[in-house]
Order: structure tokens, then C-alpha cells, then sequence
């Protein structure tokens, strides 16, 4: 029995195309900025109302306003999470089921970059009887799955290669693409809200590792000198709590754990506003890694065009990075702290590496099509060289066409149609180049939009 009790709040980056008309034909925005409006009345969960509104509240009360008028926080319903062990499915093959626990999905969304963090909440009265470390291990798998809601069929649909028949669970990410055709853009993190440190040293290195406590695999422990020194770093900026950080966990632990949902409610919200807001700059970098990758993977084919469109979109999200988003240093300091273990600055170092090696892949196809154009005006000056001799041409194949017994007044339109035939061909040649290329390259700049058929 553990020592102490959590709630557990999952959150995944997401990302879609900017075609994606799903979330505008459900009505997720739109029914999100009138919930901003009307203080989230229409949520019929009180814990996720009182969630939304805790959040609303202290993103308005300590951040730029800039940043908070462009996000808008939905409320995407109630689900059955499924709890599993750590004997994970293979492809087609149905998750070890241990039992499910009612959790609350909200949607926090900066539609300007096509950019999403999903929450998925756990109160810690639904998760009391399972492991927290299996959940966070799943967390890392990315085993996330839901009982299958009532809804499914029309959104996975049974001729999928993935789902012949409509199943009793459903892989979450799975039904976030097919539902509203948001796609997985990084590596999900967690906040957890604990009453207690584990008594259990090697289960907080477990718990700050992302991996179960209670594995099927094996009957050893972490050992590890850096999730050592991670467990014994508190970055606490204040006095009522004490919180642990790693690349995927945050843990608070508090000096008083209240029994009373809403006050743990209020005391959360001071806290996940800006473990999301830390997540955006990850997913920012993270959605143009992945739009470079495809380029990269695409051989490489890359207009300077394409490029200013990356730059544009990335553009969009400096915001996020601005030291002066938090009105208080005590926040500041927490966010940054946030930053730096989640590893936001190598990500974007990574995404300079691919910056340059871009612009020097842009910069060797600029000297190709120069070589090219070159050839080309090689060939120009050489057919009008020819053109300059077509007298001592037509004399050379009427005296031809005298010998064969040819009608000399040929030679003239012989010597013309040469030239024009050869001229038609080398167009048409650059032509049919040129469409491959672009056939190669188009839509490959973008996260693409799946569809059912996809997978």
C-alpha cells in the first residue's frame, strides 16, 4: 500500500494540419471561447469546471495577456482510462487490462500554430487502486488507451488496416486523429500533485524516470546518478510545497495534501498553467523538427520558399519564449526551471543544426540550377550557332540530296524541321524533370491531414 496519494495529470502535444476542419465542425473553439466567456458553464463535471476556471484565472493573472487572449482551453469530455501492465501490445493485439478509471480530457489550443496540449485528468480518488509508476511507464510507452466510446464507429470506422471491427479499447492517440484530426507532436509529459514523497527510494526514481515500480520484466532498479541527484533537487520557489522535476515528470509534492477537491484544484492550477505554457515552446520545436525531418527525408528537395514558410511558422510561437510572459520572478523562475529540465534548449539547438543544414542544402541546389541554367544557355547559343550556319548547312544536304536523288528544294525544311524537333524535345525533356521534382516535393513541408485509410 503506498504511502501516499496523487492526482495525476497527463498532458500530450498535439499538432494538425492547417487544413484540419474537424475541430470547427464539432465545435471544440467555438463552444471553447464561449466557455471563456461564461466561466466555463456548460462543463458539467465540476472537477474539470473548477479546473478550467482555476486555469482561465491564473493564466489572466500572472502571464502577458498577449499570450493568454490566443489560447483557448475546451473541455473534450469524460472517458474511461485504461490501466494496463507493462506487458504492452504488439501491433493488432489488445492491451493486459487491469481495470479503468474515470478521467476528464481538456483541450488547451493556440489555434495561430496549429498547436494543442490535451490534459488528461486524474483525480487521485480514481487512481487510488492503481500503480502511479505503471501509468507514467505507459505514459512512456505510449500505451495510452480509453474504453472505446459511444462514438467510435463513426470516427475509426471498421475498413481501417488498423481496426477491422469496432473495439472494447481504443488507442487514445488513435481516437484524437481520427475524432479531430489532431496528431502526436512529441513526447507527453506529467504533472503530479502527491501527498507524500514515496517511502520507497527507488520508487520515486521510478516515478521521476517514467517507468513502473512494479514491472513483469524485471527485478531490478534505477541506479542512476542523475535521476539521484533529480530526486534530491527541490526548484520549490515558495514555502507550502516541495516539487521534483525531470524531462517527463513534474512532481509537487505538497506540505498539505487537502482532502478538499477544490482547494487542490486551486493549488494545481497555480502550478500546471505553467508546466503547459513550458510545453508549447517544446512543441513548437518539436512540429518544425518533425516538418524538417520530412523535407530531409525527401531527399533533401527544398524551395527557399518552403524555407521562409518554416521560418514564418516558427515565428508564430516566439511568444512563448519571452522571458517577460510572467508577471512575477517567482513564476519566472519556476518556468524556467520547467525549460530546462524538459530540455527545451537542446531541441533547439537541434532545430538551428537543421536550420543551417537546410539553408546549405537550399544553397547547393541555388549552384545546381545555376549549372543547370548554364547547360541550358549553352545549348540556346549553340542552336543559334547552327542557325547562323544554315546556308553552309542547306548547301552540304542539297549536294547530299543531289547524289541520293532526293529533290534538292527538301533540304531547307529538312534542315528546319532538325531544328525545331530537337528544340520541342529538349523543352519537353525539362519539362517532365521539372513535374517530377515538384511531384516529389509537394506537401511534404506540412504535418499532413490523415485520413481514416492512413493507418
Amino acid at each position: 500500500m503506498a504511502n501516499y496519494e496523487n492526482d495525476i495529470y497527463l498532458m500530450l502535444p498535439l499538432a494538425d494540419n492547417q487544413k484540419n476542419w474537424r475541430l470547427d465542425e464539432l465545435g471544440v473553439l467555438k463552444q471553447a471561447s464561449l466557455d471563456k466567456q461564461t466561466a466555463y458553464a456548460s462543463v458539467a463535471d465540476d472537477f474539470s469546471r473548477s479546473l478550467l476556471n482555476n486555469l482561465q484565472s491564473y493564466l489572466e493573472y500572472e502571464c502577458n495577456n498577449v499570450v493568454v487572449d490566443e489560447l483557448r482551453m475546451a473541455y473534450l469530455g469524460q472517458y474511461e482510462f485504461l490501466h494496463s501492465t507493462d506487458d504492452y501490445p504488439k501491433h493488432g493485439e489488445d492491451p493486459d487490462v487491469v481495470g479503468t478509471s474515470t478521467c476528464q480530457l481538456i483541450l488547451t489550443a493556440h489555434q495561430p500554430t496549429h498547436m494543442y496540449i490535451l490534459t488528461v485528468v486524474l483525480p487521485k480518488d480514481t487512481v487510488k487502486d492503481f500503480s502511479t509508476t505503471q501509468v507514467l511507464d505507459q505514459l512512456s510507452h505510449e500505451s495510452l488507451w480509453i474504453a472505446c466510446p459511444k462514438d467510435a464507429g463513426q470516427y475509426l470506422g471498421i475498413n481501417t488496416k488498423k481496426y477491422t471491427a469496432i473495439p472494447d479499447y481504443v488507442d487514445l492517440y488513435d481516437y484524437l486523429k481520427y475524432k479531430y484530426g489532431l496528431l502526436k507532436c512529441g513526447s507527453g509529459k506529467a504533472f503530479l500533485l502527491l501527498s507524500d514523497r514515496p517511502e520507497k527510494e527507488d520508487e520515486f526514481r521510478c516515478m521521476m524516470a517514467g517507468e513502473t515500480y512494479d514491472s513483469q520484466h524485471q527485478d531490478f532498479h534505477i541506479a542512476s546518478d542523475n535521476i539521484s541527484q533529480i530526486c534530491q533537487t527541490n526548484h520549490a520557489q515558495y514555502d507550502y510545497y516541495q516539487v521534483y522535476m525531470s524531462e517527463m515528470v513534474v512532481a509537487c509534492i505538497m506540505e498539505n495534501f487537502s482532502e478538499n477537491m477544490e482547494e487542490r484544484i486551486d493549488i494545481t492550477a497555480t502550478y500546471a498553467f505553467i508546466v503547459i505554457l513550458a510545453m508549447f515552446q517544446n512543441t513548437s520545436i518539436e512540429k518544425v523538427n518533425m516538418q524538417i525531418s520530412n523535407a530531409l527525408a525527401n531527399d533533401g528537395d527544398i524551395s527557399h520558399q518552403e524555407i521562409l514558410g518554416l521560418y514564418r511558422n516558427f515565428g508564430k510561437t516566439v511568444r512563448f519564449w519571452e522571458k517577460n510572459n510572467y508577471k512575477y520572478w517567482g513564476t519566472q523562475q519556476e518556468a524556467q526551471c520547467i525549460v530546462e529540465a524538459f530540455g527545451n534548449k537542446e531541441l533547439k539547438e537541434t532545430y538551428y543544426e537543421h536550420q543551417e543544414f537546410l539553408e546549405h542544402i537550399v544553397e547547393l541546389k541555388g549552384a545546381q540550377t545555376e549549372e543547370r541554367n548554364g547547360t541550358i544557355l549553352n545549348i540556346v547559343a549553340t542552336i543559334l550557332a547552327v542557325i547562323q550556319v544554315q546556308d553552309f548547312a542547306v548547301e552540304l544536304l542539297e549536294g547530299f540530296y543531289k547524289k541520293a536523288g532526293i529533290d534538292v528544294t527538301y533540304a531547307g525544311s529538312t534542315f528546319s524541321t532538325l531544328i525545331i524537333c530537337g528544340t520541342f524535345s529538349f523543352v519537353l525533356v525539362l519539362i517532365i524533370i521539372n513535374r517530377m521534382r515538384s511531384k516529389m516535393r509537394k506537401g511534404s513541408m506540412h504535418i499532413k491531414e490523415l485520413k481514416d485509410y492512413d493507418i
